[in-house]
């Protein structure tokens, strides 16, 4: 049985790399529940699973004398573990479905090394160990950076909603512009809990218009995408609270939409009913070709 060298196991890997991958991803997007529900793209999770492969195998002829800080491995390495970690929190992935999938990436590949390896002398046990080690560490980064980016985006948003609530403090008249993509949502729904918290709603109609205005915007962008963007108005006054959405795309016929209840396991189709629902009043008007302006009142003082 012919020996085979840890530069030979690395161009196995390289050479096979993106088969591990697709077979990794099938696994991932089957089986972890954040990944089937979330925005990340098969592809994305597909290259990331790739790159980390490449690591794990340039990584197995390392040395422990290139541990240094000039070391383009460990530099290229943490760029791609903070990359991980940052789109990983964008998206949404829970961290504990991070790990999983990583470690789907360790399970996969050692069994595709297994058996390229029986048909060569080698220590097995070795190159499993240099294996898990990389591995391992890449976890713990990953780990640790995820967390810090989780709680950065936290401190940032509550900072953004306090400003928000010393804004509210001294207007009647609030407006805020977003362009068409997606995330800016986030921003919406930020300024809507901050307005809605310092008008000193419940939590129930908090998260009731958090939500609203979301599902308006997420519509809004979806449907009626256009160069001029979202422009998101509210209106203050002792009795309620008006809040308008107006987008510039191509409009549509809005004449009973939202009144019945949609297939509650569809995965679009409820946002007008969810609006509707969720709030005293909701009115949609809207021109082809010209966009939609979406008017939704909550009652500061219940009758």
């Amino acid at each position: 049985m012919p020996h085979i060298s840890l530069n030979e196991i690395k161009e196995y890997i390289l050479e096979n790399a993106q088969a591990i991958a697709v077979h990794v991803n099938e696994q991932t997007f089957a089986t972890i529940e954040s990944y089937k529900t979330q925005k990340i793209s098969k592809k994305e999770s597909q290259d990331s699973a790739q790159q980390l492969i490449e690591f794990v195998a340039k990584g197995l002829i390392r040395q422990e004398s290139d541990d240094s800080a000039e070391d383009s491995f460990i530099k290229d390495m943490i760029t791609f573990e903070e990359g991980i970690a940052s789109r990983r929190v964008e998206y949404k992935i829970d961290l504990i479905d991070l790990i999983i999938s990583i470690t789907l990436v360790r399970k996969t590949l050692w069994e595709w090394l297994k058996t390229y390896l029986t048909k060569n002398e080698t220590d097995f046990f070795e190159i499993e160990k240099k294996l898990s080690s990389i591995i391992d560490r890449f976890i713990v980064e990953v780990t640790r950076r995820y967390l810090t980016i989780r709680d950065e985006l936290i401190k940032s948003q509550s900072d953004s909603l306090k400003k928000w609530e010393e804004v509210v403090k001294s207007t009647s008249q609030l407006d805020l512009k977003i362009p068409c993509r997606e995330e800016f949502v986030a921003i919406a729904r930020a300024q809507a809990e901050a307005i809605a918290r310092r008008l000193n709603f419940c939590e129930e109609d908090v998260d009731d218009l958090v939500l609203t205005i979301g599902e308006a915007c997420d519509n809004s962008i979806e449907h009626g995408c256009s160069e001029q963007g979202v422009d998101i108005h509210y209106s203050i006054s002792p009795k309620q609270l008006l809040v308008e959405i107006i987008d510039y795309g191509k409009g549509f016929e809005p004449e009973g939409k939202g009144e019945e209840i949609p297939d509650l396991m569809a995965e679009r189709g409820r946002g007008i009913y969810i609006m509707k629902t969720l709030s005293d009043s909701v009115k949609i008007q809207s021109t082809v070709g010209k966009g939609s302006k979406v008017t939704i009142k909550k009652q500061r003082v219940k009758a």
